[in-house]
């Protein structure tokens, strides 16, 4: 008698969530996000994001290196900022720690608001 081969089950995809920049503008399109790192980077700048998630802007660049560093303080702070439940961003920072991936440079440019002043 042959032993029929279990099948094994697929591979889930990872959890995909959509957000918007900060400050939320109407007219801002939704970016989708697949690890913490692209999440914290989907929100804007450095400087604004620090501001509003109420952590240093060098303990952002370390969540976004290493989503395991996180304390659930921060992780439930950053899903009230999103609008995702902490259910998704712990999600989110599993797969990147599952995952890992370059993360993704800051911003460049002008910081948020200023004007260029030509002599």
């Amino acid at each position: 008698m042959t032993k029929k081969p279990t099948p094994t089950p697929p591979a889930e995809a990872p959890l995909t969530v959509r957000v918007k920049p900060l400050p939320r503008p109407e007219t801002a399109t939704a970016t989708e996000c697949t690890t913490l790192a692209e999440l914290i980077h989907s929100l804007g700048s450095r400087k604004v994001v620090s501001e509003q998630w109420q952590v240093a802007p060098r303990t952002i660049a370390l969540r976004m290196e290493k989503p395991g560093t996180a304390s659930l303080d921060e992780l439930q702070r950053l899903a009230e900022l999103t609008g995702l439940s902490l259910e998704s961003v712990f999600t989110l920072a599993h797969h990147q720690m599952q995952n890992p991936i370059e993360v993704p440079a800051a911003h460049v440019g002008r910081p948020f608001g200023s004007t260029s002043r030509k002599a």
